[in-house]
Parts: C-alpha cells; structure tokens; sequence
C-alpha cells in the first residue's frame, strides 16, 4: 500500500463530501428502534456445527460451529454511537464483546474515534504507515472519497472473493450467497464479494416499511368520515377534524414532512430523492412535473390550516404531546415513535384515543398503490478487512463466525437479564432505566456487531412491534410496493463519487429551502418552472445520469 495514495485521501476528504448509500438510506429500521433482537432467527438449525479443519483452512471449529482463531489480536478501527459512548470508551468493556473473546480464543484491540470527530479521525488513520486489520461501520462509505470501489481501488482494502466458501464462509454462504437478492447484494460491479460480517436487515417476508400516517380513530369517527382512501378523502378529513375543533388536523415534525412518501407517492413521485419510473429511467422527484402538484396540495393544507405551521422547527416529542392533549388528529411518524412516545404514555391508559393507520393515499379510488415505500432488505453495518491485516484469513473466520445463531443472538441483546430476557423462546428487549449502572449499560447490545435484524416477521409482529396498531400497520404498509424505489444496494465508481461531491449538497440545499418555501407560501408556485431551471444549472441532470448508470451497473451484476 502507497503512503502517498492515503494522503492523497486526506486532501480528498477535507475537499469533498462523500454521499453514502451504506446501511438504509430511507431504511426507517436503522432510526429509533431499528437495533433490537433477532428473534425467531436463533430457532434456525446450525447447519455447520461440528465443522473441523476442511481443506484449506487452517482452523479447527467446536461442536458449535465456533472456529478457534488461536489467540489472534485483532485491531478495529470502530466508529461508536452515542449509546455505545454512553456505556464505556472502550469497547472491548461490553460484556457480550468479552464473551466473542472466549467463544472465539481471541483478543480485540478497538481505535475508537471521539463523537463528531469521525471524519478527522479517519484522515489521521488513512495517513498512517500501517492500517488496522479492520474497519468496521462508517468508515470507509461514509468517508473514503469513492467508497468502497475506490478503496479497493487504491488497495486499501484486502479482496477476499477467492475465500467466500463453504469451506472459509459457511455461514455468509448459507445465509447470503445462496439467496439471490442478497448474493447481488453482496458483490460489486467488479464482481468482487465485498459484504461479509455485514447485518442483514429484513426478508423477503419481512420486507416492511416502519412509518406511515395514523389517525386519533375517536376525533375521525366525531366528522362521520370513513379512513381516506384518496388525496381527496385526506383535504375531507382535515376540512372536517379542523370544523370540529381540532387545532392541527395534520402535525408534521421537522423531520416528518418529507422523506417517505407518504402522499408524495400518490402522484407517482418520490418527495426527496432519486427514484425508478415504471419505464426504468431514473428520476429526481423534486424535479418532476407532478412534484408541483404534490406541493400545491401540501401548500394548500397549509392555507387552510390544517397542518401546524410550526412544522420545520417542532420536534417529535411535540407533536406527541399535542397529539395527547388533543391538538392533533393525525400524523405521520415512525411505529417506534407511536408505540413508546404515545402508546405506552397515553392510549394504553385511554383506549379512547388510539391511533389507527391509514393507507399511503392514491389519487383517485380503485388505483392500485404504487412501489414508492422504503424497504426494510438491506445489508448494512459494513465490516472490511484491510490491505494491512497481519492475517486475513483469520479476519475472514471472525467476520463469518458473527453470523453463527448464538453469537448473533449475544451481540444483537447483550446478556440474558439484563440486555434481554427469553420470552416465549425468543429474546425480548429490556427497557434501559434511566439511572443504569455502568454494569446495566455493559451488559446491553453492543451495537453494530450483530449480523440479524427484523428478519423474522412473526417475532416482528408478536414481540417487537406489538403495541397498540403496530401490527396492523405494519401489515397495511406493506402492500405498498418497493418496485419504484432506487437500489440499497448502489456503488459509485471514481467518476460518480466525484460528481456526487461537486453537485449533491447544492442541489439538497436548494431543494429543501425551496420545498419549506413553497409549502409555507413564501415563494410562489408559479415560479415553479424557475425552480426547475435552477436545478439545472446545479447539474441535476448529471447526477440523475449518475443514478441510472449506477443502477444499470446493479441491474447487471
């Protein structure tokens, strides 16, 4: 590995923003709530247990499947989260990371950059004389300039394709390569394997979106109204809560009004981003025709009333408690807000105020609903081994045993009794109290090791998300389809990734600035067409050129 191609990372790095497309953007399971157990995963039979020495590899595995990595140190470069900062500086304290020590005879050495010092941190670490053996979440997707495609590039990263077998991979082969969505997940546009140690995030049966709109049913059923169906219905509904003193018929937070179609995708269009038209082109929604028309009805909404004008500044917690006190009569939120902000504080003790979910709205009835909700299958939480590991093979049996069910189970929980308890065979969440002891806050998940998440859509459903109309939202949802969505799954090449750091910040900016503008009225919609030109001259059409040609890449592999 050159010293000077890590420099010339750095002036990279300080110059351009790297745009990432790791973990699930607009995968509303990573937000609050997203970490939790993996359920009915730990039921499934361990079909590599009692493996011994095969050829090739040069470890011996127990009667469990666990491969003895002889004493091994491995040092991980590990970006913490806040819950993980909160607990300790060193992960190596967590009681479920000690535990993978002795299952797997090794030790871990973690580099562990500041809160908010990330990005500088990692610069520091791309100028040094010898990398880690690991990179673990965030590192190089959020701050390589090129991603991953680039770091091999640069050999940074050490290409293990040649070892993704039964024989070195049993597990990533059993549960990755042998399903075909998440096989061409797994492989880039070089046909390289780049994904192993990486969560894999939902199922084809649990392939579920966690936000949508739900109604206070009991101000609803006072207008006489039936749950709406269309756009239409929806002004209906809110004319009528506002005629009957509700203060906002609609509340949206800061973060609600935008970013997953809840009525965007009525007008066939996603509200923030790229998107597949049903023609196969890609598209940029802000930019679309029917963005206008999407915006005139939100603007409209605004005029009347009906939705609260505070929206870009209140928080969650607001609309929560506005929506308690009887202010609100609907929003639209994520399922993990609605069952432990309001469901657990104020419907469970009044049943008379629950929330029910309403459809994504079309526009006209007996549409079918279109393919614009996020969709939970993913592969996140990326793990890479480097071009400086002292012993790759041993990085490639670490990062396969995490998918083995007993680890999994460990790092997804924490310890049984205090991260979690078996309920019923299946790991259950405990509530974190807020005075935890150092040793309470120890015992918890560790975060971003585990390799299973939402999976199993029974567990979701009977354990996880089963408060109040969770469940029935959940099942409701999911008949909005995914097909128009863009890709978890795009890379960037060198090319791309530079066009995204000359040109998408602009074009965000501008968008949302103007969106604030003219749902609020400020800026009017007549003045739409010069919008659409100003995106333009921010280079929008080159970088819907870069989404089409990443996703021709995908459609390929």
């Amino acid at each position: 590995m050159k010293k000077f191609l890590r420099l010339a990372v750095i002036l990279l790095v300080i110059t351009a923003m790297m745009f990432s497309l790791s973990a699930c953007k607009k995968n509303d399971t990573q937000t609050a709530g997203g970490n939790g157990a993996t359920g009915g995963d730990t039921q499934t039979v361990n079909e590599t247990a009692g493996t011994k020495e095969g050829s090739g590899s040069r470890f011996t595995y127990d009667e469990e499947g666990h491969p003895d990595l002889q004493g091994t140190t491995f040092t991980i470069w590990f970006s913490m989260t806040g819950n993980n900062a909160k607990a300790t500086s060193n992960m190596e304290d967590y009681a479920a990371i000690k535990d993978l020590e002795k299952k797997l005879n090794c030790k871990f050495e973690f580099v562990s950059p500041p809160i908010g010092q990330e990005s500088d941190n990692f610069s520091v670490l791309m100028a040094s004389d010898k990398l880690p053996d690991l990179i673990f979440c965030g590192g190089i997707d959020s701050y390589y300039p090129g991603g991953i495609e680039m770091a091999y590039a640069d050999k940074i990263l050490f290409d293990y394709t040649d070892y993704i077998n039964n024989t070195y991979t049993p597990n990533f082969n059993r549960l990755v390569m042998s399903d075909e969505f998440l096989k061409k997940a797994a492989v880039d546009d070089q046909g390289r394997v780049v994904r192993l140690g990486s969560k894999i995030c939902g199922s084809q049966e649990a392939d579920l979106t966690f936000s949508g709109p739900l109604i206070r049913s009991d101000l609803l059923a006072k207008t006489g109204l039936a749950m709406p169906e269309t756009i239409d219905d929806w002004t209906n509904m809110l004319k009528a809560l506002k005629d009957s003193g509700v203060d906002y018929p609609l509340a949206f937070d800061q973060d609600s009004y935008k970013g997953s179609n809840y009525f965007s995708s009525a007008f066939g269009i996603d509200d923030d981003g790229y998107f597949v038209k049903n023609d196969g082109k890609v598209a940029f929604g802000p930019y679309e025709e029917a963005y206008k028309d999407y915006l005139t009805v939100l603007h409209n909404w605004y005029e009347a009333g009906y939705i609260n004008p505070d929206f870009p500044t209140v928080t969650n917690d607001d609309i929560m408690s506005m929506l308690a006190g009887d202010k609100v009569g609907s929003i639209v939120t994520h399922l993990w807000n609605y069952g432990n902000k309001y469901y657990v504080t104020t419907e469970s003790k009044d049943s008379t105020k629950a929330l029910k979910p309403a459809q994504y709205p079309i526009l006209k009835k007996g549409e079918p609903l279109g393919g614009l909700r996020g969709s939970s299958r993913s592969l996140g939480d990326n793990k890479y081994i480097t071009a400086d590991a002292k012993d790759p093979e041993a990085c490639i049996a670490l990062l396969d045993a995490l998918y083995l069910d007993d680890i999994d189970l460990m790092l997804a929980n924490g310890e049984e009794g205090v991260g979690y308890e078996m309920q019923e065979g299946v790991p259950v969440l405990l509530t974190i109290p807020e005075n935890a002891t150092k040793e309470q806050l120890l015992g918890q998940t560790p975060q971003q090791w585990h390799t299973k998440e939402d999976t199993d859509l029974n567990y979701i459903l009977s354990k996880k998300y089963n408060l109040g109309s969770q469940p029935e939202a959940l099942r409701l949802w999911k008949q909005m389809g995914t097909q128009n969505m863009i890709s978890n799954f795009l890379l960037f090449n060198e090319q791309e990734a530079e066009t995204i750091s000359y040109f998408n910040e602009d074009i965000n900016t501008y968008v949302n600035e103007m969106a604030l503008k003219f749902i609020t009225g400020s800026e009017s919609l007549d003045n739409f067409e010069d919008y659409r030109s100003k995106l333009e001259s921010l280079h929008i059409q080159d970088m819907i050129n870069v989404y089409q040609s990443a996703t021709n890449r995908y459609q390929s592999r």
